[in-house]
């Protein structure tokens, strides 16, 4: 196998991972929340249909993705560059990230710290019975709980055959790598950071965890210093995740992030839909952008309602933001036939 064919290969992997995985993940949990929610409507609702309905939510967005990104990188539309070390360099301000994630996956008592009675009891609610789900609360009354974020879970689990808590952490990692990537590249398309650099890895780390970016490194200083861990949940747990002096709220960030909860997906729906804002504004717009805002709140709608609230003033200060940049341009009636003369070539409307 040539260095040639090597670096093609390695290209390919890292656009199908960028325009087809990660744009699937969003549009997957979408599609599994909307079907999922009409056909509670219509039947019960057991773990069967769930994976049967998670299968099909992955397969037909994922196709349509595939043969989008199949056809461009034929066609060359984008651009083959070679195998470099330096496409590593991005990745070393990540590392900083690894003791958390061994720590999630070492200590099961990590798992239960957040609210593990309600993760649990609508998991296995949706493992094991079928919908209506139940309040876990008051058993008989309805649910108040985002509960399909749940649903999710319990197919995740019956598919891997994990524990749920350890099928929703996998999918907790996913979506924290998921809103890392769509960061990165929204801070490539603002041109604050370049590609293949240590910059865009450190950016990226900084904007994620913006309140709480020492969280990482006072814990990594702490096991250092040859001391042990103390109880998960006790104060002491708390506070080796914050500088001296530091408030002790500043902790959440971490906890929100690291322990499983729909929080995650939360972020990197709206990075998603922050990047696709940026690329708006620019002036690209196309089909998969407007699919891609869809998808995130439709998702954050069903399994972190209050997400939705934030991609909604997000939208809005689009609309705001293209507003003003319009009024102090001249020729303004041109400048809005043009744009939409592009975006009817880009986003068929019949």
């Amino acid at each position: 196998m040539t260095k040639a064919k090597v670096g093609a290969g390695l290209q390919f992997a890292a656009v199908l991972i960028t325009d087809v995985l990660n744009p699937l993940f969003m549009m997957s949990l979408a599609l599994f929340a909307s079907a999922g929610y009409i056909l509670t409507l219509l039947m019960p609702v057991t773990i069967d249909i769930w994976q049967a309905v998670f299968w099909v939510s992955l397969a037909a967005p994922g196709l349509g993705l595939w043969v989008r990104f199949y056809a461009r990188w034929k066609r060359g539309g984008y651009v083959k560059g070679g195998v470099s070390w330096r496409m590593l360099l991005p990745f070393i301000p990540l590392l900083v990230l690894a003791p958390m994630l061994y720590l999630e996956f070492s200590l099961p008592g990590l798992q239960v710290w957040a609210h593990a009675d309600i993760r649990l009891g609508y998991i296995h609610q949706l493992l094991y019975g079928s919908t209506p789900v139940e309040n876990i609360f008051a058993a008989g009354h309805p649910a108040s709980y985002y509960w399909l974020y749940h649903a999710y879970m319990a197919a995740v689990a019956k598919i891997t055959s994990l524990h749920p808590l350890q099928a929703e952490e996998i999918v907790n990692i996913a979506a924290i790598f998921s809103g890392l990537l769509w960061i990165a590249q929204t801070l490539i398309a603002l041109k604050l950071a370049k590609p293949r650099t240590v910059y865009l890895g450190a950016a990226v780390i900084l904007v994620y965890f913006a309140v709480n970016i020492t969280g990482i490194l006072t814990l990594i200083a702490y096991l250092a210093d040859g001391n042990a861990m103390p109880n998960s949940g006790s104060s002491a747990a708390i506070r080796i995740t914050l500088l001296e002096g530091a408030d002790r709220r500043l902790h959440s960030v971490l906890t929100k992030v690291f322990n499983a909860s729909s929080m995650t997906l939360g972020i990197a729906a709206f990075s998603a839909v922050f990047y696709t804002c940026v690329k708006i504004l620019k002036g690209k717009i196309d089909l998969l952008a407007l699919v891609l805002i869809s998808a995130c709140g439709i998702a954050m709608l069903a399994m972190r309602p209050d997400l939705a609230l934030h991609i909604a003033a997000l939208l809005g200060g689009l609309a705001l933001t293209s507003g003003v940049c319009l009024i102090g341009k001249s020729n303004k009636v041109g400048r809005i036939r043009a744009f939409w003369h592009q975006a009817s070539r880009e986003v068929p409307l019949s």
